[in-house]
């Protein structure tokens, strides 16, 4: 049965994500963050109104966003949890620049994409930024000889939880399904 579930927030499992972006005092910089959706070549992200992030964000019009996995859990935490002061160099990031924006691409991080600002919506203390996906670069291991992403062997991080604790959540190879597996499994027991 369910019940009424009132906190201030609640996070339902969103892929975190390294956000890098040109910053007016260190260059370049980077933050973390987990509120985001695609569809096509459309990206909407959302942050926090007072962040530096969304100040440079909102300035330079562009950004790139990095997908981490466990093994840069460290990376990921710390780029969150240090503000306004320059990560890059402080975590000894390394990095390459972005092909059509002038934002950095981590390298470490297996899948990137490059955005360009479309549209700049506040909702009450956040900022949402709806973004065209200009590049998506992806690690070689991720895509199969055909050049399509192989969505098994890549394991982002989640991000869940409410009001009083978040956690993250691992995506692993334990179990996978083909889009469409459940109709053709739900078919057997319900076209009788």
């Amino acid at each position: 049965m369910k019940q009424k579930f009132n906190t201030t927030k609640f996070y339902y499992g969103f892929p975190i994500y390294i956000l890098g972006y040109k910053d007016e005092k260190f260059g370049y910089n980077i933050t973390t963050s987990s509120s985001s959706y695609s569809l096509g070549e459309m990206l909407v992200m959302g942050m926090f109104k007072g962040s530096n992030a969304v100040e440079q964000v909102q300035r330079y019009q562009s950004f790139t966003l990095n997908i981490p996995t466990e093994e840069q859990a460290f990376l990921m935490e710390r780029a969150g949890f240090l503000t306004r002061r320059d990560k890059l160099s402080l975590l000894d990031i390394t990095y390459s620049m972005a092909e059509k924006i002038d934002a950095p691409l981590l390298d470490d991080c297996p899948v990137s994409l490059e955005c360009v600002v479309e549209a700049v919506q506040e909702f009450d203390n956040y900022v949402n930024f709806t973004a065209r996906i200009v590049n998506r670069w992806v690690d070689a291991s991720l895509l199969d000889e055909k050049g399509y992403f192989k969505s098994e062997a890549f394991h982002p991080l989640e991000y869940m939880g409410d009001g009083k604790a978040r956690i993250y959540r691992y995506l692993d190879e334990e179990k996978s399904e083909k889009l469409g597996q459940y109709s053709k499994k739900g078919r057997k027991y319900h076209d009788r």
